[in-house]
């Protein structure tokens, strides 16, 4: 970073203030999303200028156009697979004691208080941390020393990437990460800028939420940290701030510690279920072109960042964010990563590449919106595959005419008519209507002493989430979480076992009756054809089988 033509100190601590950071009484630090600093020296300029007062309107245009997009009616589609079981784990809500990160559960909670039906609340918590991306981006690339360009460049980048659109269309862990790790990178951009000490707690705190979300934060965390050290962030570990940022980030992910440690460390067993079947067909280069292809409209973008932290003087004070975000695609390299794990990162690479092409850009009229126009074309491309806007038959056409086989390739290898999570989307209320159809053709007396049981966790979800509309009981299932939770009842006369076979099933069963299919064409191969069974009589004591069975991941 070139240097002013003089200090600028403090008033009244006599203390050297930092490019950046206002001294006291010159406004201090605002923890809001667009924090205000009296000066800030924009990167690759002789002198300190100072910082717009707001972002620009369009950038609030487009968060909200991103909210608008993602509330819409999606036709033909219900709740996805996950987004089931997260439901569920809200009804099984304890903070300290559960096998996933618990603040899924806790916004599950929140989806269901909402007032309307669950799935839009489930819909509208997930839109709104994605219009919170958008804005916090732009405010980075602000921070940055990006102009108005820049601003609306890195607001625009997250539109067109089907990554996050994915992630705001659903209600998991992924967009909860993803914005918790831009507000980390919003408070290291600031550091770096020289902002006020504090900013270490706002990134300590994000951090926190990142390990309350997901376990791939100690991932991040190391990459971040590896970035600091490589800069001259490395002189404030002779401060309390980067400490009392550990301790804080500690603090709030406890929870999800807990959790693990009271359940024997289940993470340890899907984690390694999860490297033997789906990563072990992640290759390196598919790994690294699924950055690329998960980016779609954004890449130049992630690109231009990629480079631009190690090659332009614009972005150097800045380097340390390019060596976090390389230092963490090694790292899940190594460890054998999806493609989208990488995705907290990519907002880091889509400021500093707006940042660098909002630069050049400022000044030329035609080329700046001929960037715009090929934004907005590749975005209305990606839309249908980002958002699911189309019926899923018209999707599938869509999907055959675009022809991007990737897109719609399970993690297991399987090529299918429309994207893995759209076909995650259907037929789950369908399969909760057959199973009620046969429990309330029994008689009384078997009704009142019935366990039904989801053969995955996403039959059982879908028991759960429509068992009171429907007057069923509570489903039980050896499937993950639900296992913890028990089978409900200890001698049952008859257990309904939504999926299996009638093969499989009189190993286990005197008496299995096929009740009848569930067809749904354009699901998951595995949600193809599930039957529904009536099974009495099991061949040792319930609850001994059950011990026996165990729980099931993957």
């Amino acid at each position: 970073m070139a240097r002013s033509h003089g200090p600028e100190r403090g008033k009244g601590n006599g203390r050297t203030a930092r490019p950046g950071e206002a001294g006291p009484g010159g406004g201090g630090l605002q923890f809001g999303l667009t924090p205000l600093l009296s000066r800030e020296m924009v990167p690759g300029m002789d002198a300190p200028a100072p910082t717009r007062p707001s972002l620009p309107r369009t950038v609030w245009v487009l968060s909200g156009l991103s909210l608008a997009l993602h509330l819409l009616p999606r036709p033909g589609y219900g709740f996805h697979r996950d987004e089931l079981l997260y439901l569920a784990m809200a009804d099984h809500l304890e903070p300290l004691r559960m096998q996933f990160p618990p603040l899924i559960a806790l916004l599950g909670k929140v989806a269901q208080l909402l007032p309307g039906p669950t799935l839009w609340g489930t819909r509208l918590v997930s839109a709104l941390a994605l219009s919170a991306i958008i804005v916090i981006a732009a405010t980075t690339a602000r921070r940055m020393g990006g102009g108005r360009e820049a601003q609306v460049l890195a607001a625009s980048a997250f539109l067109v990437s089907p990554l996050f659109m994915r992630a705001g269309a659903l209600f998991q862990p992924v967009v909860f990460e993803q914005l918790w790790w831009t507000v980390a990178t919003l408070a290291f951009v600031s550091l770096l800028a020289g902002g006020d000490r504090k900013w270490w707690l706002v990134f300590g705190l994000a951090a926190g939420l990142g390990g309350l979300t997901k376990f791939s934060a100690a991932i991040f965390g190391i990459a971040v940290a590896t970035g600091a050290l490589l800069s001259p962030l490395r002189r404030d570990l002779r401060t309390r701030w980067p400490w009392l940022a550990v301790a804080t980030g500690a603090l709030v992910a406890l929870p999800s510690v807990l959790g693990q440690v009271a359940w024997d460390w289940p993470f340890l067993e899907q984690a390694r279920i999860l490297r033997e079947t789906q990563l072990a067909r992640v290759t390196p280069s598919a790994f690294l072109s699924d950055q690329m292809l998960s980016a779609f409209g954004a890449a130049p973008f992630l690109l231009l960042g990629l480079v631009g932290f190690f090659t332009t003087r614009r972005l150097r004070p800045f380097r340390p964010l390019g060596i976090a975000a390389v230092a963490a695609a090694i790292l899940f390299l190594a460890t054998g990563g999806k493609g989208y794990y990488l995705g907290p990162m990519h907002p880091a690479l889509y400021v500093g590449g707006a940042v660098w092409a909002g630069g050049l850009l400022s000044s030329r009229p035609w080329p700046r919106r001929g960037v715009l126009a090929a934004v907005v074309a590749a975005g209305l491309v990606v839309l249908p595959m980002g958002i699911p806007l189309l019926p899923p038959p018209s999707m599938a056409r869509y999907s055959a005419a675009v022809g991007i086989t990737r897109a719609v390739t399970t993690n297991f290898g399987q090529v299918l008519p429309l994207p893995q999570d759209y076909a995650d989307m259907l037929g789950w209320r369908e399969q909760a209507q057959a199973v009620a159809r046969v429990f309330h053709g029994l008689p009384q007396e078997e009704r009142s002493r019935t366990v039904i049981v989801g053969g995955n966790y996403g039959r059982a979800g879908a028991l759960a989430v429509y068992h009171e509309e429907l007057g069923l009981p509570y489903p039980a299932s050896r499937h993950g979480d639900f296992y913890a939770w028990g089978p409900g009842m200890s001698d049952p006369a008859v257990v309904l076992i939504l999926g299996g076979s009638v093969v499989e099933l009189l190993e286990i069963f005197e008496e299995v009756e096929d009740a009848g299919a569930v067809l749904n064409p354009m699901g998951v191969p595995e949600e193809q054809e599930v039957r529904v069974h009536i099974c009495r009589k099991p061949r040792e004591p319930f609850l001994q089988l059950w011990e026996r069975l165990g729980v099931v991941w993957g």
